[in-house]
């Protein structure tokens, strides 16, 4: 008998599946971004006259991180949308085979990524815009958060082929349990500790162990689909690439962003100096958080769409298509206007410094112009990714990290100072957003045309 989530998926309501879906993603994430904004906020409250500084550091660190959550989504995405649409072709031993080969990928890349990290940890943050000043900071939360690489990437990567069958309230779960023991931990360690910024890194390494314990339980557990099996970890060469292919376009996203980092926060430095470097710092927290309920919706209608793509059933996704599209709209216009109406009181919110405030406030404003323009590129990008089109989602990477942003971040300084870099990201934005329109529109009426043919 098959498992009543197949049901689900194949059947229920579009619009009342994707918040079903959708929901819990958004709990798990906003609740996550708030604990990544709490480590900010304890240590530039923490720090006292060095707090700056220490927004800075983490700030220099950021890149570090994203190169660890592509690893863990590039393996992610594409092992959840194989086990997505196998499940739907009604394949759960390939589903299996998926997850054990998931699991190798993700120890294998976590132990390289540590060794060389820690190896090259100096130069690394160096590179990344650390000045002298800003590099013990950087280092001591950076040494502490490559360690724990392995639970982080374990946990994201696993989560994601959770909500692959359609499980979004125990990858929530997940999210919410870890994120909840870093706040708790956060001022435990920075304050009572006194162990200032590292504390906030350990807080955060302790988190993501308890999350992969969580995942161990999930699969260890009846509650799953798909069973894991210890002989399905011996790598499939064929799979593994099938994984890495799709997953791909996501891991080069969170992989550009963060090389993208290295010649933004170098031009920070250059323009603006550490103090522009801890707003950008601030600035991309709060990004975050207003992408998480957007990230959301898309780990919500992954499976909806891989599922039913593998089922033949084009009309369920392309009606997925049209509802998540006006649903992450309404999202992106609703955290412009919040940006708009009190930027001076979200910069309070980390630190009091007047020149920290005064210079944040037009640079918020100017980087979230084209934020409406953002949640068409995450749905045409979760459309493609569901559907196995590696080629097509990579493009729309390419188009807005490689070929939009770090030529703007370059050339519009030379004219316009600080403001230039800032101005970088709207346009980037809107550039990405039509490449992404006509890449989704293409595939939709790909879909349509199947089914007008039978097919």
């Amino acid at each position: 008998m098959k498992h009543e989530r197949y049901d689900m998926l194949a059947n229920e309501n579009i619009k009342k599946l994707i918040f079903k879906l959708s929901t819990p993603a958004i709990v798990g994430l906003l609740v996550q971004a708030f604990y990544n904004l709490v480590d900010t906020i304890f240590v530039g409250r923490g720090l006292g006259a060095d707090s700056s500084l220490g927004i800075a550091g983490i700030s220099v660190a950021f890149p570090i991180q994203m190169l660890m959550m592509a690893i863990a989504l590039g393996i992610g995405i594409g092992g959840s949308s194989i086990i997505s649409r196998t499940l739907g072709e009604d394949n759960p031993d390939k589903a299996e085979k998926t997850l054990g080969n998931m699991v190798t990928l993700v120890i294998v890349s976590s132990v390289i990524f540590t060794v060389l990290g820690l190896i090259f940890i100096d130069p690394m943050l160096k590179i990344f815009g650390a000045s002298e000043s800003v590099l013990p900071f950087a280092r001591e939360y950076t040494k502490y958060i490559l360690m724990g690489t392995i639970f982080f990437a374990f946990s994201a990567a696993l989560s994601n082929a959770i909500r692959a069958e359609g499980h979004a309230k125990f990858a929530m779960a997940i999210m919410l349990f870890s994120s909840v023991v870093n706040i708790i931990l956060d001022p435990i360690f920075i304050f009572e500790f006194n162990m200032g910024i590292m504390g906030a890194a350990v807080a955060t390494v302790i988190s993501q162990v308890i999350g992969s314990v969580m995942v161990i339980y999930y699969y260890s557990s009846s509650i799953s689909m798909v069973s894991f099996r210890l002989g399905y970890m011996m790598p499939d060469l064929a799979l593994s690439q099938e994984i890495t292919g799709i997953g791909m376009s996501e891991f080069i996203f969170n992989s550009v962003e963060s090389l993208v980092f290295i010649l933004l926060n170098q031009s920070l430095l250059a323009y603006g100096g550490d103090m522009a470097i801890a707003v950008f710092g601030i600035i991309i927290k709060v990004f975050m958080l207003t992408l998480m309920p957007i990230i959301g919706i898309k780990h919500g209608i992954q499976p909806i769409f891989g599922f039913n793509y593998g089922a033949n059933n084009f009309e369920r996704v392309r009606e997925t298509v049209s509802l998540s599209n006006y649903i992450v709209l309404g999202m992106c216009i609703l955290s412009v206007i919040v940006v708009f109406l009190v930027p001076e009181q979200i910069f309070r919110i980390f630190s009091n410094d007047a020149e920290l405030i005064e210079m944040g406030v037009p640079a918020i404003k100017i980087s979230f112009l084209m934020m409406p323009f953002i949640g068409t590129q995450v749905v045409a990008m979760a459309l493609l990714q569901s559907l196995g089109k590696s080629k097509e989602s990579l493009a729309i990477t390419l188009s807005r990290q490689v070929f939009f942003l770090p030529p703007l971040i370059f050339i519009l300084p030379l004219f316009m100072d600080l403001t230039g870099i800032w101005l970088s990201f709207p346009i980037s934005d809107f550039l990405g957003f039509v490449v992404a329109v006509v890449l989704m529109k293409r595939e939709v009426r790909k879909l349509g045309i199947s089914k007008n043919k039978g097919n």
